[in-house]
């Protein structure tokens, strides 16, 4: 599994519950095998030969807090990391420079870890900790369901684009609704009964994106009622307002429009606007330092650029962030080499407003006349836009 924590899939929070831990310290308890497959010959010696415990940090910058580290040692090993927390909340092993990554809660005084390094998916199993164990299943079952929202919405835009018939829009436009209720039925049952608060305001930062509002403040309260003096759900209530009527930026009307036009200064000061990319193929990202779904999504924002750049692709960063110290460290730690720019309003930044963005990360891929192409793809969907649009 990538360092996606929670992307595709993509997470609006990525907390630390209130709620008091039993006891402050708490130990991990790794055992690899082929760990010289993780590691190639062109980066030993490099951060990539490190295991990091990090501690994912609620607060203005939201950049992760290493918490101890050790060093990959031979094919197999045995490595035990030290951790301190007066809260519970979520912690990650991650394995080389965002190779892999194990999202962990820390409900456990010992946490044992059993991983297998030449695999990317399905590959450790978690004992001591019951609410990582439930972490682990949670992910694999809304990326699943994630998975199946994305692969309906792309036939579904598919056969617009070639004219399909009537009835059979409508019996995929069905299938992308039913595949979007089974995501939030299955949400709104471990909402509704999982027995962990940090897990309940995850799965719920989840569910803002495809909750009804009626739905998601009946969630809310749930928690509330059953976590009663959980900060966090009671911050989230405070916060929570109607969106205004607009174009959201999921909508499929944004697609075949021209590109709204922004200027915007990138970290040296030096305004760049959307049309000096005229000619190319452009993905625009909204997203922020302190968005832990944005945070994860990087770094397969940076294979793909890697990828596909001298193929003719470029990337355009729009930053909510109102804290420009904090933006430019994460564009530092995340190793983003594409043009940056802020629009430091937060969710009143103008840019936000002109795209219709009211949840981070949100994309849109532009094509070389401007007009706007793919709204929101991930992953292998994201990828397979990119590779047509670049054949043109």
């Amino acid at each position: 599994m990538k360092k996606i924590l929670i992307s595709a899939m993509a997470l609006l929070f990525l907390v630390l519950s209130c709620k008091n831990a039993d006891k402050s310290r708490f130990q991990v308890k790794l055992s690899y095998t082929n760990g010289d497959k993780m590691v190639t010959p062109q980066t030993i010696g490099k951060s990539n030969g490190w295991i990091f415990l990090e501690e994912i940090v609620y607060g203005k910058s939201q950049l992760p807090l290493i918490v101890d580290s050790q060093k990959i040692s031979g094919a197999s090993g045995n490595l035990n990391f030290q951790g301190k927390s007066q809260t519970q909340g979520i912690f990650e092993l991650v394995f080389g420079d965002n190779v892999l990554a194990i999202p962990l809660i820390n409900d456990g005084t010992e946490i044992q870890i059993e991983a297998d390094l030449s695999k990317t998916k399905d590959f450790y199993t978690v004992t001591g900790s019951p609410a990582s164990k439930q972490l682990q299943d949670l992910l694999a079952k809304v990326g699943e369901r994630n998975s199946d929202i994305q692969t309906a919405f792309f036939q579904l835009d598919s056969l617009k684009k070639f004219n399909a018939p009537d009835s059979v829009l409508v019996a995929a436009n069905n299938k992308k609704n039913a595949a979007v209720d089974q995501l939030n039925d299955y949400l709104r049952q471990f909402i509704q009964t999982t027995p962990n608060a940090t897990l309940g305001v995850l799965a719920l930062g989840w569910a803002s994106r495809s909750f009804q509002p009626d739905k998601m403040e009946t969630a809310l309260k749930g928690l509330k009622t059953r976590f009663p003096g959980n900060a966090f759900l009671a911050e989230m209530e405070k916060n929570s307002q109607p969106q205004p009527a607009q174009q959201s930026a999921g909508s499929d009307s944004w697609i075949g429009k021209s590109v709204p036009e922004l200027v915007m200064a990138d970290p040296n000061g030096k305004d760049v606007s959307i049309s000096s990319f005229k000619g190319k193929y452009v993905l625009i990202d909204f997203w922020a330092s302190w968005c832990g779904p944005c945070r994860h999504n990087n770094p397969k924002l940076v294979r793909l650029y890697n990828k596909y750049h001298e193929k003719g692709l470029e990337i355009y960063g729009i930053s909510l962030d109102e804290d420009s110290d904090d933006w430019k460290k994460a564009v530092q730690h995340d190793k983003l080499k594409w043009i940056q720019v802020i629009d430091d309003k937060g969710w009143a930044a103008p840019s936000a407003s002109a795209y219709g963005v009211d949840m981070i990360p949100s994309s849109f891929l532009i094509d070389k006349q401007g007009v706007i192409n793919r709204v929101n793809a991930e992953g292998a969907e994201l990828e397979i836009s990119v590779k047509d649009l670049l054949k043109d």
